[in-house]
């Protein structure tokens, strides 16, 4: 598949999210905690899960990343203090190089490619952690060969 690339804008929005230090091939319990974290202060997600993390990964499995899920924050704009390691905080509005990838979460490096060669073109410079939106991925049931992520590299135009 082709992994056409485009420059959106990304509106500002509210994340709840979770530090993490580990692989970033073994996210599915971070999740579950974020998951669970959100749903015990009463937040509503609005959007698919992301996860965010340095362009430069040098080790995929000893790194620091981060699992966020967009969410509506209660009157006080605050996660519980009963949350554990979960917090809440605005990403700013920015505008990203994004493509979508299709396909198992192994083969996602062609699309940090499309993304690496088209930043260069343009002469782009990167503002801040490469983020990818799972748009459907393990947890919707689909087959590896079925899964939808965007991936997104913030710039400075």
């Amino acid at each position: 598949m082709s992994n056409a690339v485009e420059l959106i804008a990304i509106p500002e929005q509210m994340i709840a999210y979770l530090p993490v230090h580990g692989s970033v091939r073994e996210m599915r319990e971070p999740f579950k905690r974020l998951f669970a974290a959100v749903a015990d202060a009463g937040l509503l997600p609005v959007g698919p899960p992301m996860a965010r993390f340095d362009l430069n990964l040098a080790d995929p499995d000893d790194a620091d990343f981060e699992v966020a899920l967009p969410v509506t924050l209660g009157p006080n704009g605050n996660m519980p203090d009963d949350s554990g390691d979960v917090r809440a905080d605005t990403m700013p509005a920015h505008y990203a190089l994004v493509t979508t990838h299709k396909g198992p979460y192994e083969e996602i490096g062609v699309g940090y490619t499309a993304l690496t060669e088209e930043l260069n073109s343009l002469g782009y410079a990167v503002t801040g952690p490469a983020s990818e939106v799972y748009l459907v991925g393990s947890d919707s049931g689909a087959a590896p060969a079925d899964f939808i992520t965007e991936v997104r590299l913030p710039v400075d135009r």
